[in-house]
């Protein structure tokens, strides 16, 4: 039997292993210790270094926190994509999206196109003509407006499932393209009616003043015994509706005031002759005096002058008697040419 050798429990080491053919285990299994004391710690093993113990200094070690966990963004819905403005990508608001709509509303063709083309190419229609347009274009408004028509296809028929107060929005807007034409219209309208009006009452004027001097004519071919063309007959026995037409269109007057007139002025204006005008250029009779009575009116010329040219030409006295009444004068200056103009033909 071995024998036991007691600093075996010292170092733990098992009765039951023999010291024949081996090397006795003499450390036990090396553990680190702590001291007493806050003296630190030790390991047998190695240098056998004692690690001195923390100093507590009041304050507890700040802990590293943990990274805040960031919950991912909610995708933005594509529903307002249509919303976002193209410039800045900012959602817009129902009336910057119809003025957005109204922009988009297609120039190309259509009534506002038509109608700045024809205010280009036509600018002097009549009142009557630009009255007509500017209703057209106010009832499509209003149909645009109300939502009863949708001819470019932006309101509530694009397909797009607007709110009311969107549609609404976009309806005004569309409807509001048409505003500047109807402004221009209107504004159009009114110059031309004031124009008209003004013709009017100078053409009434006017005729005010053929009559005078057909009434004029009358009473020197009474006095003078002068007959005028065709004799007794009638106006329409002498001209055809053709020839009034003409010779109203060539004096700028009326058929009714044609009609009254003496058959020698009616004949002229069927044909009218050319004349050298106050400039020196050759043009229509009527445009080439009144350039005359206008440098009189102008203190350019006098009156007796251009009254001497008239009178030098080989028109018929009552043609001479019309031009002569038309000069810038005194009634009874007027009234003294023209008796010369007849008294001339009978050489009283």
């Amino acid at each position: 039997m071995p024998t036991i050798n007691p600093l075996a429990d010292i170092f733990n080491w098992s009765p039951n292993t023999g010291t024949a053919n081996s090397t006795p285990m003499i450390y036990p299994k090396l553990k680190t210790q702590t001291l007493p004391n806050g003296g630190g710690s030790f390991n047998p093993a190695g240098a056998s270094t004692i690690t001195p113990a923390p100093v507590f200094t009041g304050v507890k070690p700040v802990q590293a926190a943990s990274p805040a966990k960031v919950a991912p963004a909610a995708a933005e819905s594509p529903f307002y994509d249509k919303y976002r403005d193209p410039k800045t990508g900012k959602i817009m608001t129902p009336e910057e999206y119809a003025i957005y709509l109204g922009n988009k509303v297609p120039k190309g063709n259509g009534e506002i196109t038509n109608y700045a083309g024809d205010a280009l190419t036509n600018p002097n229609q009549t009142a009557e003509e630009l009255n007509a347009r500017a209703t057209t274009l106010n009832n499509s408004r209003n149909d645009i407006a109300t939502g009863t028509t949708d001819p470019y296809k932006v309101g509530n028929q694009s397909g797009i499932a607007y709110s009311p107060n969107e549609l609404k929005a976009i309806e005004n807007a569309y409807a509001g393209v048409y505003d500047p034409a109807l402004q221009d219209v209107f504004a159009r309208l009114k110059s031309t009616q004031d124009e008209e009006k003004q013709k009017a009452n100078l053409q009434s004027a006017k005729e005010l003043e053929i009559f005078k001097t057909n009434e004029s004519i009358r009473q020197w071919r009474a006095t003078t015994g002068t007959q005028k063309t065709g004799g007794g007959s009638s106006v329409d026995e002498l001209f055809s509706q053709t020839n009034l037409n003409t010779a109203a269109r060539n004096a700028g007057l009326s058929i009714d005031v044609i009609r009254d007139m003496d058959p020698d002025l009616i004949n002229f204006f069927v044909s009218p002759k050319k004349a050298v005008d106050y400039d020196g250029n050759t043009t229509d009779i009527g445009k080439a005096y009144q350039s005359w009575f206008d440098a009189v009116e102008n203190g350019d010329v006098s009156a007796d002058e251009v009254v001497a040219s008239i009178n030098e030409t080989s028109l018929s006295p009552a043609v001479k008697t019309y031009y002569i009444d038309q000069v810038p004068a005194e009634p009874e200056k007027k009234k003294g040419w023209i008796s010369n103009v007849w008294k001339a033909i009978t050489g009283k």
